[in-house]
């Protein structure tokens, strides 16, 4: 209810509550999710990281901006692209370099990665905004 009373007032704030939305949206479900399936996972299982391109208000852009894994397993990157246009998904580091279709899920299985940060871009729109992986140690 709030976040209508300030949209009308700015904006700046509506895009904001708009961003939010979109990543509770799509990060609770997940979190809820991740945490009912941790207690039967295996030890070797890959993770599963869910990730949105989208497009919001005029600027396609990945949510999380920033995507945190572990070091030194195999992860499986789930990226939904919410657009009508195919994007892409580039992390050079690990040699990945998908093209999201429209409106789909694509996987990406991302190899064990060294702590770090790596960038990740749209290799098919350089304006299309990046985002960064960061690699942590468990």
């Amino acid at each position: 209810m709030v976040c209508l009373v300030v949209q009308m007032v700015c904006p700046v704030v509506q895009m904001v509550c708009l961003v939010v939305q979109m990543v509770c949206l799509v990060a609770l479900p997940a979190a809820a999710e991740h945490r009912e399936s941790a207690a039967g996972q295996s030890q070797g299982a890959p993770d599963v990281v869910e990730i949105v391109s989208t497009n919001v208000q005029g600027k396609n852009v990945f949510i999380p901006s920033t995507i945190v894994v572990g070091a030194g397993k195999p992860q499986t990157l789930s990226i939904f692209n919410t657009t009508d246009t195919p994007h892409g998904f580039a992390i050079d580091a690990a040699e990945i370099h998908a093209v999201l279709p429209a409106g789909e899920e694509h996987r990406v299985e991302l190899p064990a990665m060294q702590p770090g940060i790596y960038p990740v871009h749209c290799q098919l729109h350089p304006p299309h905004r990046s985002a960064r992986l960061l690699v942590v140690e468990d």
